[in-house]
């Protein structure tokens, strides 16, 4: 896994299959780091916590920008303008990770984050 991890990084991962298929990302695809196990306590195995990214957009996006905050081409690296799915957030093994793209501002996570805070009922 490249070193150090933070949350805003934008890796390229491999996501295995899911059943049911079409509900969940799957095969390469960039994801934004969320969560580093690592800053809390020695995980059991080398994680890091992340939220996958599409290119699809739909309605459901533009119905709830909150929980599929927008990215624009450029950012973090990114080479199109994406959609993260917070509603994907899940742990990937380190073996997964085939490499870093980028990282995104402060202002650019923050979105993300905040959508995060307000689906797990965290407090800032």
């Amino acid at each position: 896994m490249p070193d150090p991890l933070r949350p805003g990084d934008i890796l390229l991962v491999t996501l295995g299959r899911h059943i049911p298929g079409g509900h969940e990302q799957e095969g390469h695809r960039p994801v934004v780091v969320v969560g580093v196990p690592e800053r809390t306590g020695k995980p059991r195995f080398p994680m890091v916590v992340a939220v996958p990214l599409t290119t699809q957009e739909g309605e459901w996006a533009a119905n709830s920008p909150r929980l599929y905050p927008r990215l624009d081409a450029g950012a973090g690296g990114l080479p199109s303008a994406s959609i993260a799915l917070l509603d994907n957030v899940r742990g990937v093994d380190a073996q997964r990770v085939l490499r870093r793209i980028g990282m995104l501002t402060a202002e650019q996570f923050a979105p993300i984050r905040d959508g995060l805070r307000r689906m797990l009922g965290l407090r800032k």
